[in-house]
């Protein structure tokens, strides 16, 4: 895979792997996960394979909105891949939503999020916001 293909993410559901391969999902994860029992390990749904594998689970909808599934904001892989999906895909973007596992709640990324490092990983270091 060429480098430059690597961190884009189309529209519908996606597994990003940390080295920046994107696998396109043809429908749910889940059911990507049923039609894949030998990379899934038994995982039998996305937050469970999420925790096992380190992988992104990346929603892009309509208008820029993406959802992201990550294990933890804690690990320097899961941080390294997230900007990169997110620096990559800036341009298309309008809000992303991650959930982080490992933390209750979610964080909110926009705008300069997108843009600058720093911006980024202030964001990601902010305390995840209850869903309530």
């Amino acid at each position: 895979m060429e480098a430059k293909k690597r961190y884009i993410v189309s529209h519908g559901a996606s597994w990003v792997l940390p080295d920046g391969r994107v696998l396109v999902v043809p429908g749910f994860h889940e059911n990507w996960l049923l039609q894949h029992p030998s990379i899934a390990s038994g995982a039998r749904n996305t937050a469970e394979f999420v925790k096992k594998s380190g992988w992104l689970s990346a929603v892009l909808h309509e208008k820029g909105f993406l959802d992201v599934i990550i294990r933890s904001k804690d690990e320097e892989k899961v941080r390294e891949c997230l900007w990169n999906v997110v620096s990559t895909n800036a341009a298309s973007l309008e809000k992303v939503i991650v959930m982080v596992l490992d933390k209750d709640g979610y964080i909110v990324l926009a705008g300069e999020d997108f843009l600058e490092r720093e911006a980024f990983d202030r964001a990601l270091d902010m305390p995840t916001d209850s869903a309530n």
